[in-house]
């Protein structure tokens, strides 16, 4: 097996959200498609809980279908760790003064390791949701006291330095919920925030622009028109994926927004965009 480690170039790297594999695995071109991957040299990688929901497939024959498209597309890769241990282990490995960090978990596909696949399944998402609702009221306290009138403006309040003491402060809280103190100077912690190749600039880009919409905007933005707390886990993916797919109209529209506000170089795609992008 192999580890994903430098995430210095992800030019290669692909992330799909877990109904791409379904709808990969019901397109009639899905050998072609399969084989242009390994072509192109593209590296397709499923996070742990993607994996997860591809083994908790009821049907044996559609199981197998869809764990034959996970063996052949990811290149003999471990699947991403949840975003949680991401974070965790990034704070980790600056602390330990590592230059390199694992982000790939070895899950074997046997019948124990899917009975904790069902518990990971059942969880995904729950773990931030507490940290959500905290860090939105925190910033319902800005909104009493500053001008924010757009995404723009607000984003540059969030890169200022009084912005910079909220996202130290969701780090912080997200820490304690993980049992973590950071020992990190305040230089170093702003590093991790802000670097491209950290999963915590995207999922903490992603929060902060949830409760915005959340928040700040008066209509059209509820529940159902925005990611959940799962999707919001997958954001962070962007650390490592060039390219991140998803039939998932909320988190497409989201991320495209997301991805023009704060300049993001990975391209956010639906099943047919990934495809055009495929077959030139």
């Amino acid at each position: 097996m192999k580890e994903i480690i430098d995430v210095s170039d992800k030019s290669k790297n692909i992330y799909f959200d877990t109904v791409i594999y379904n709808r990969l695995n019901d397109d009639s071109e899905k050998d072609l498609i399969l084989r242009l991957i390994k072509e192109k040299n593209l590296i397709v990688i499923p996070s742990a809980i993607n994996l997860c929901e591809l083994l908790m497939v009821s049907d044996s024959a559609r199981k197998a279908d869809l764990m034959h498209i996970y063996q052949t597309a990811r290149n003999d890769f471990h699947p991403l760790k949840p975003i949680i241990w991401l974070l965790r282990d990034s704070v980790e490995s600056v602390e330990r003064g590592f230059d390199e960090w694992e982000i790939g978990y070895p899950i074997e596909i046997n019948a124990e390791n899917e009975n904790i696949c069902r518990d990971l399944v059942h969880l995904k998402g729950t773990a931030i949701e507490p940290f959500i609702e905290g860090a939105r009221d925190f910033l319902q306290e800005i909104k009493k006291r500053e001008e924010l009138a757009d995404e723009i403006r607000y984003f540059e309040y969030i890169d200022s330095e009084n912005g910079q003491k909220v996202l130290i402060e969701l780090f912080s809280q997200l820490l304690r919920s993980m049992g973590l103190v950071s020992k990190l100077d305040k230089s170093k912690i702003i590093e991790i925030l802000f670097s491209p190749y950290m999963p915590w600039k995207y999922f903490l880009d992603s929060s902060v622009y949830l409760f915005y919409r959340r928040a700040f905007l008066d209509a059209g933005f509820g529940r159902n028109s925005n990611p959940g707390p799962f999707d919001i886990e997958q954001c962070a993916y962007l650390f490592w994926a060039g390219r991140f797919v998803t039939e998932d109209g909320a988190l497409l529209d989201f991320l495209n927004r997301l991805k023009k506000i704060r300049n993001y170089s990975a391209d956010i795609m639906n099943y047919p965009g990934f495809k055009q992008f495929l077959f030139i």
